[in-house]
This record gives structure tokens, C-alpha cells and sequence, in this order.
């Protein structure tokens, strides 16, 4: 009997498991739920149906906490602070920054690219990462370029590092060039094996695909689109492929937990998937980022440690709007701008008396993804 607790790809895992022998499945949490149906079948197309929205609950935290702790804040409320923002980022677009070298580092050129993607990698984790998100925004606003440029840097460490002697002999854009290249082999061939993807595709397709996942959310979506690229030209197939629908009686119902607005998961995919599964159970957590841990909350941690040690699904039944099943609702602990720091455990939130609980929610939180 397995006992499992799987987060993003680790639902497709979880997914496909109790799927495949429900017998086996004593307790099984799916957390940061995508399509499996839709990620099998190598379409990466229902993954940003919220992604954009953090960003409108990005203003409104950012009014809640006033000028003190949020870079981008305007009295005139929520509505002027996004309309700020998506001026920002529509200046930045037409007037992207030079950097210039210094004694550690070569020249660069900060664009609007760069933003976006440094939108897709903080959106996973919106309490530790929105503060940097405004103080960037604002710096942009401003002219300035210092937090994104040493973002820029440490996420390509070779930009302040002379070329290789490999590199220089193998050529501009090889794999010897990028010394954290070889990190992503692993995970194409996993996503490209798993899925039935178009091979061959022409430049044609490839943009009326990239053009729907745009369409999709216009802050990550010329990142996420780059998802598929590779398996255009990826023919390896393997031995054995899950070839079901996602539907079984599991031996112990199955629970399914997602946050209100995950970027890469939406919480519409959890009830999409717990109607796969005889008496699925799905937790609500009213949060930002990727999967529970995102956002540090009792509530949640209670409800999945009493689910792996009694069974019982937490809730109750039609507890959830539009869900027929077992469903609760659990509020996050700590907001973004509220003064919490990674490297340090705050204080235990009001009223609470467990610490070790506590402790576990938040290293969890400051550790994944």
C-alpha cells in the first residue's frame, strides 16, 4: 500500500499510479493540479487559466500594505496600482536598458524578455517573491535597472564569465556555452516522452500554437509556449505509455488541493480530475503561487496530516461550490508585503499552539520548489 504526496509533475505521477492500481493507494494527496489528460496528450494548454490574475491580486495586496512595504503603492487604491504597472511593463517593451561593464561583469542589455521571464519563475511563489517584483517594477518605472540586472546575472552566470575554451572552439549558442544546459535534458525527455506530440512541426503550427498559449496569459505565455518547442523534434518513444483516462475506484479516496490562484495549475484542474476518481475529496486553499506550500496555512496542514493518519477527507460533503463531493475551504497563514523573510520561521499566527506544525509548513515553504 502506498502512502503519497505528489506536488506538479508529481500529480501526473500520482495521477497515473492510482489510476493504474487502485489497490494500491492507502492515501494519495495530487497538490498543484494539472490536466493529465491534456498534459498526456502534449498540449501544455490548460495550464495558465488564472496566471494573469495573481497580478490583480498582486495590487490589491500592495494597497492593503501601504507605501511602506510595497514598492509600487498609490493611494488612489488597487485599479491605479495594476493600471501602473501594465504601463511599466508597456514602456519597458519600447525602451529596454543597457547595462554597462564594470570590473566583475561584461555590458548587457535588459529587455522586456528578461521581465517576462522573471515573471515566470517568481509567480511560482508570490509571498517571498512579490516585494522584489515591486521594488523591480518600480526601478523600471523610474529608469533604473539594478534589481533586474542582478537577477539577469545570477540566473546566467556566464554573463560575467569569460568563454570557455570549449565553448570558444564548439561555437556561439552550443551546449558548451551554457553551463546549466545539460540540467534541462532530463526534463524533455520526460515531457516529450510522456506526451503525443506533433513531430516535425513547420514554423506555421508551431506559431498557431504558441499564438493560443499567448492568448492564454501575456505575462508567461511566450515562456511557457517554449515548453513544447523541443518536442517537435523529439522521436524517442517509450517502451510502455499510459494510455487511460484517468478513471478508477482507488482503496482509499484520493485528495486533490490546489490554491485559488496558481499560475501553472489552476484550482479549475483539481475538480477536473477529483471527477475522475470514486470519492475524491478536493481542498481549496485561498492563495497565490504553485501548490499548497506556496503560502504557509494551519488549516491546510492540519486537514493533510489528519487525512494521512485517519483517512478523512476534510470537509464536508458539498462543502465546495459547484462540487458535489468532500470540500473545504483553507485560508494562508501569512500575505504578500506582511514582513515575512525566507530564512526565518515568524511567529506562530494568532491563536495557534503548534509550533512543530508551524515550523514544518514554513521550511516547506522556503525550501521547493
Amino acid at each position: 500500500m502506498v502512502q503519497y504526496w505528489g506536488f506538479s509533475y508529481g500529480i501526473i505521477l500520482g495521477a497515473t499510479l492510482s489510476a493504474m492500481f487502485p489497490e494500491r493507494i492507502r492515501r494519495a494527496v495530487l497538490d498543484g493540479v494539472s490536466d493529465s489528460h491534456d498534459y498526456m496528450a502534449g498540449g501544455w494548454s490548460t495550464n495558465l487559466r488564472d496566471t494573469d490574475l495573481l497580478f490583480a491580486k498582486m495590487a490589491e495586496y500592495c494597497f492593503e500594505a501601504g507605501p511602506d512595504s510595497c514598492a509600487v503603492y498609490d493611494e488612489d487604491g488597487p485599479a491605479f496600482i495594476a493600471a501602473n504597472i501594465q504601463s511599466t511593463i508597456a514602456m519597458f517593451k519600447h525602451n529596454p536598458i543597457s547595462v554597462p561593464g564594470s570590473a566583475t561583469h561584461g555590458p548587457q542589455i535588459v529587455t522586456l524578455n528578461d521581465l517576462k521571464l522573471f515573471f515566470r519563475d517568481i509567480v511560482y511563489m508570490p509571498l517571498l517573491e512579490l516585494p522584489r517584483t515591486a521594488q523591480i517594477l518600480h526601478e523600471l518605472s523610474q529608469g533604473f535597472r539594478t534589481t533586474l540586472s542582478a537577477w539577469k546575472r545570477d540566473r546566467i552566470p556566464e554573463l560575467s564569465q569569460p568563454l570557455s575554451k570549449r565553448c570558444l572552439e564548439d561555437g556561439a549558442y552550443s551546449p558548451s556555452c551554457f553551463s546549466g544546459a545539460h540540467t534541462w535534458d532530463a526534463t524533455y525527455g520526460i515531457a516529450c516522452s510522456d506526451g503525443l506530440f506533433r513531430l516535425n512541426q513547420t514554423k506555421e503550427q508551431y506559431r498557431e500554437y504558441a499564438n493560443k498559449i499567448l492568448a492564454r496569459s501575456r505575462l508567461i505565455g511566450a515562456a511557457w509556449a517554449s515548453i513544447q518547442l523541443p518536442c517537435t523534434a523529439w522521436h524517442a518513444r517509450p517502451h510502455w505509455r499510459y494510455d487511460g483516462d484517468f478513471h478508477n475506484e482507488t482503496a482509499h479516496p484520493i485528495l486533490l488541493a490546489g490554491n485559488t490562484f496558481d499560475p501553472v495549475t489552476p484550482l479549475y484542474n483539481a475538480f477536473v480530475m477529483a471527477r475522475g476518481f470514486e470519492g475524491a475529496g478536493v481542498l481549496h486553499q485561498n492563495s497565490e503561487g504553485h501548490c499548497t506550500y506556496a503560502s504557509p496555512s494551519m488549516c491546510t496542514g492540519r486537514a493533510l496530516r489528519e487525512y494521512f493518519q485517519s483517512g478523512r477527507l476534510p470537509g464536508i460533503q458539498g462543502g465546495l461550490e459547484d462540487w458535489d463531493g468532500y470540500g473545504a475551504l483553507c485560508e494562508p497563514d501569512r500575505l504578500p508585503f506582511d514582513g515575512y523573510e525566507e530564512g526565518t520561521i515568524p511567529e506562530l499566527p494568532k491563536g495557534e499552539t503548534d509550533r512543530k506544525l508551524w515550523e514544518a509548513l514554513v521550511s516547506l515553504n522556503q525550501v521547493w520548489p
